[in-house]
């Protein structure tokens, strides 16, 4: 008899991490690390609910560090077993791993040089990170992890090689979702539809509502723009390295090739969004991008403006951002401002009411970018505090998830027989979508806790 457990992003949206337990072996899904407040993430990043020695495989759906994360403390816990994913997450992992253990090394090395009181240590250092990604198996079609699990993966729309997890044990069949993309978006094909699902574990990250048109983040974007270059702002982006970033550079390359925009300087200050947007640029006449993309891609040649945008790496171009003049737009990571280049940049200009933080992302609870989408006034940067007088915006076009509507479609078009989980999603848009999918007639939905088992 199978049994799941759900030890992360169980009424959260970060730290992924579900267990298929069988007679034969176990199976995690997701290895994501918690993003929030210092404390409580460090906490919750250090201590897994359940027995490392017992797993047996571990299958990512994507390569987001809310699902990948975790996997450097796994092995730093003595894992060594197959972590099994895609091609290009597997590609992708490599990079993300290592850029997260960079930026916990300086962070932490900063931190610890401007407090005097408090001192912290990396969750994980770069050596930790390599001995995850030496466990990365690349599976593009069916494979058995152990003697009674099979494991297909499917296209999932969300981010660049992202998939659904299909596993069939037990006599029962289980698909986790992942995270679902939308059915209409600017880059990417949309998710399929796996059928002959007994149970479905399904992200609900949007799922007490619907996302504005992504098309018109165009109009709203190039305003922006145009404001600050006439009052000499910089606009300050906290951008997901991986598909925010892309999209917010296509849209730009689209606005300068309508003139819709003035030839405002931009930056993107990222090692590891400089590392995926190359692999976007030269993989964007593969299978993996929706019709509209190729299209423009064949005509324009550039899409991810190589030719005008600042692309940068090294650690004294990014410094040197901190004392030069407005207006410019600076693309930084991370996307909800909990680590990385980003919080030097907001350290710089928060306290400039002439400039402008321009969220285009999800911010989870606890996160800095939640704090200051809800306006607070004080927040604390690497520990110091900072008044906030610059303008926070936040654009709802962008959302690499689906929406209300399309996560409904979606459960319709799978339509699961025995049962449906809830996951990835604060309890509100956890009971949203609960709510829309009981009057479709789905009434076996359950919102599990952190630390919950049920039997399949």
């Amino acid at each position: 008899m199978a049994r799941i457990k759900f030890c992360g992003a169980a009424g959260e949206v970060t730290g992924s991490k579900h267990l298929i337990m069988t007679g034969k072996g176990n199976l995690l899904l997701d290895c994501g690390l918690f993003q929030g407040k210092r404390a409580e993430a460090r906490e919750k990043n250090l201590k897994f609910p359940f027995d490392i020695s017992a797993i047996d495989a571990v299958a990512l759906s994507h390569a987001h560090i809310d699902h990948t994360g975790a996997l450097p403390l796994l092995t730093k816990n003595g894992y060594k077993k197959p972590v099994y994913c895609s091609s290009i997450t597997s590609h992708l992992s490599e990079i993300m791993l290592k850029d997260s253990a960079r930026l916990q090394e300086n962070d932490a090395e900063f931190f610890n040089k401007i407090n005097k009181d408090e001192k912290i240590a990396p969750l994980y250092t770069e050596e930790d990170a390599l001995k995850a990604i030496s466990l990365l198996r690349k599976k593009d079609s069916p494979f058995k992890p152990f003697e009674n699990m099979k494991v297909s993966l499917y296209e999932a729309g969300h981010v660049l090689g992202s998939c659904q997890i299909f596993a069939e044990t037990e006599g029962v069949k289980i698909l986790y979702s992942g995270d679902v993309g939308r059915q209409s978006q600017l880059l990417l094909n949309p998710p399929c539809f796996p059928s002959e699902t007994d149970y479905l574990v399904i992200e609900s990250t949007y799922g007490d509502r619907e996302h504005p048109e992504v098309e018109d983040a165009k109009e709203v974007l190039a305003e922006i723009i145009n404001s600050a270059f006439k009052k000499k702002s910089k606009v300050i982006i906290p951008g997901f390295s991986l598909e925010r970033t892309q999209e917010i550079i296509y849209i730009l390359d689209n606005l300068k090739n309508e003139g819709s925009i003035p030839a405002i300087p931009v930056y993107v200050d990222s090692p590891m969004s400089c590392e995926i947007t190359k692999i976007f640029n030269e993989m964007k006449f593969t299978g993996n991008f929706s019709k509209s993309f190729l299209e423009y891609a064949r005509l324009d040649k550039d899409p991810f403006g190589y030719e005008y945008i600042n692309y940068i790496s090294e650690k004294r171009d990014s410094q040197k951002l901190n004392d030069a003049a407005g207006p410019m737009l600076i693309i930084s990571a991370s996307g909800m401002c909990e680590g990385g280049r980003i919080l030097h940049h907001l350290r710089n200009s928060i306290e400039n009411e002439n400039d402008i933080l321009l969220l285009v992302g999800f911010q989870a609870q606890g996160t800095l970018g939640r704090r200051l989408k809800e306006g607070e006034k004080e927040v604390k940067i690497f520990g110091l505090k900072h008044e906030v007088f610059m303008e926070v915006r936040s654009l709802e076009f962008f959302s690499a998830h689906a929406g209300k509507s399309d996560l409904v479609s979606y459960v319709r078009k799978v339509n699961p027989k025995k049962g449906i989980f809830l996951v990835h999603g604060e309890n509100s848009q956890r009971e949203g979508l609960s709510q829309a999918l009981k009057k479709e007639g789905f009434n076996d939905i359950r919102l599990p806790e952190h630390g919950q088992e049920y039997e399949l």
